[in-house]
Formats: structure tokens, C-alpha cells, sequence
């Protein structure tokens, strides 16, 4: 390696990614229901004390959807433009029976989360058993996942919104086992690089990175004195399975990550998933 590119890695390394803590505008609400009105009426009550925490009453402009006010999802796309929200609630398999199996979200949420760029907590189906309960209290603690922590200042942003006084943020990062497996087997066919260092080096870079990101978004959110405690946690491993035991071992309460790839129209990949599986747990989408 020559000394220019020795100083340029030396440099590189010495980088760190900062946060700058801007808390996102909230104050307009569309909450997208397939109810009658007197059953949205109830379900709004619901979602209001779910959300009370976070979105103050006197700060919060309501609007809500039944189901009459759209047939499609065209429709509903219509309706999402003329109100301009700043967030968007509804709940999984939206017109759709389908809510019972662990499938799908259905494609009135499947297109409203990859066409329109406001973020979308999607919230247990109402006629489960147990979804008055599961939103009885306010979210004590919020989890934010990625799988590239380093740089997500809005994902940390949302989270903490999210995050009521005295609750907890987790910013969990895992980086993915099989996929940095892949790339490590390529290196051990590469006779100039030692393998061993190259394994132990990547690691200790990647995992750096993003719990030095999280300490930079702990600290810039204390400075922002929200009143909340923040944690982070990086690891290799499987995503979706720790990600899965992490939120039910954790007892979180709310889960908040990306349904977007910039290259991509369908959901994120890890986003899918998780948000499908989690059936029980509120989820916000970015």
C-alpha cells in the first residue's frame, strides 16, 4: 500500500459521522380506517390514547378516513394527496381478511408505503382479540433498526419522536452473518490479502461505525434534552431472527425502520419481513 493511500484510510478512519437532532413535524394526521363511522369514531379514541404522549392534542390536527371515503387504492393515494399529512396511521391487511396469516400487509399498505414519501405507522389489525390491549398504553420503548446505521440521522429523528418523556430508545444495528461470511470467502481466495486480518479488520470496522453513530445520536439527543434514554447495540448475526428475539426479549413496544430502497419499488428487504411477521408489535415505516 503507498503512503497516499495509508493517509487517505489513517483519514477515513479518523471520520466520524455526526447527528444533529431535528425533531420531524407531526402536527397533521390522516388516520386511514375500513370502518363504518361510528367504529372509526372508537378506533380514533383508541389510536389517540396510544399516541397521546407523542402527539399532544392541542398540537395535532385528526383527519380520518372511513370506509366510504375510498374505494381503491387509487382512491386512497387521492386522499393521501389532498391532505398533505405529515403522518399517516392505519393498520395491516387494510380491506383485506387476510390479516390473520402472517403473509402480507395487503396492497392497500403495500403501495401506500412504497408510493408516497410519508411515513406510516401501521398498527395491529382492530379486529384482533387482543388489539385493544396491545395499544391500551402509550410506547415506553422504541427500537430503530437498520442494517447500515452509520449516517441515519431521520430513522434516529422519527425514533426518538416516537419516544415519549422517560421512555427508552433502542438503535440496534445487525450486521447481516451470511452476507459478510459471502465477502470473507472471497478474501480467503485472494492470496495478497491475509485472511485473518482482513476477517478481524472488516468486522471491527463495521461494528465501529455504527455504535460510534450511536453514541454521536446519544449524545446529540441529550443536548436536545427530550428527556429520554438512549441505548445502542451493534452485532453480527442473523437480522431477521435476533431482530425478532431482540424485540420480544426486549419487550419493545414499538418498531420503527426504512420500507425504501433507493433502487428498488418494492419494500426494503429487511423491512418485509419483519413488518409482515410482527404482527402484534406497532411499526413505523420511513
Amino acid at each position: 500500500m503507498s503512503t497516499v493511500d495509508q493517509f487517505e484510510s489513517v483519514f477515513k478512519a479518523a471520520a466520524k459521522t455526526t447527528y444533529l437532532h431535528e425533531a420531524p413535524s407531526l402536527g397533521k394526521v390522516l388516520l386511514v380506517t375500513d370502518l363504518d363511522d361510528s367504529q372509526a369514531a372508537l378506533y380514533l379514541q383508541t389510536v389517540r390514547k396510544f399516541l397521546g404522549e407523542i402527539l399532544p392534542e392541542n398540537d395535532t390536527n385528526w383527519i380520518v378516513l372511513h370506509k366510504n371515503d375510498y374505494k381503491s387504492v387509487k382512491d386512497l393515494l387521492e386522499n393521501v394527496e389532498q391532505h398533505q399529512p405529515a403522518l399517516l396511521v392505519t393498520y395491516r391487511n387494510l380491506r383485506s381478511e387476510a390479516w390473520r396469516w402472517p403473509y402480507s400487509l395487503g396492497e392497500h399498505l403495500d403501495v401506500l408505503t412504497q408510493v408516497t414519501t410519508t411515513p406510516v405507522l401501521v398498527l395491529p389489525h382492530p379486529d384482533r382479540d387482543d388489539s385493544t390491549e396491545l395499544l391500551a398504553k402509550p410506547p415506553r420503548k422504541v427500537m430503530a433498526v437498520s442494517g447500515h446505521l452509520c449516517g441515519e440521522g431521520s430513522l434516529v429523528q422519527y425514533a426518538a419522536a416516537f419516544t415519549p418523556k422517560g421512555g427508552k430508545l433502542l438503535l440496534s444495528h445487525i450486521e447481516d452473518e451470511s452476507t459478510l461470511n459471502r465477502y470473507l470467502e472471497a478474501i480467503g481466495k485472494i492470496p495478497e490479502i491475509d485472511t485473518e486480518i482482513a476477517k478481524e479488520s472488516i468486522l471491527t470496522r463495521l461494528l465501529k461505525d455504527a455504535k460510534d453513530f450511536s453514541e454521536a445520536a446519544r449524545t446529540g439527543l441529550e443536548e436536545a434534552d427530550l428527556g429520554i434514554e438512549v441505548e445502542g447495540a451493534a452485532k453480527v448475526g442473523r437480522r431477521l431472527e435476533d431482530y425478532r428475539r431482540q424485540i420480544e426479549e426486549d419487550h419493545v413496544d414499538l418498531l420503527v425502520m426504512h420500507a425504501k430502497e433507493d433502487d428498488q419499488m418494492a419494500m426494503h428487504g429487511m423491512a418485509h419481513p419483519l413488518a409482515v411477521e410482527l404482527r402484534s408489535v406497532p411499526i413505523l415505516l420511513l
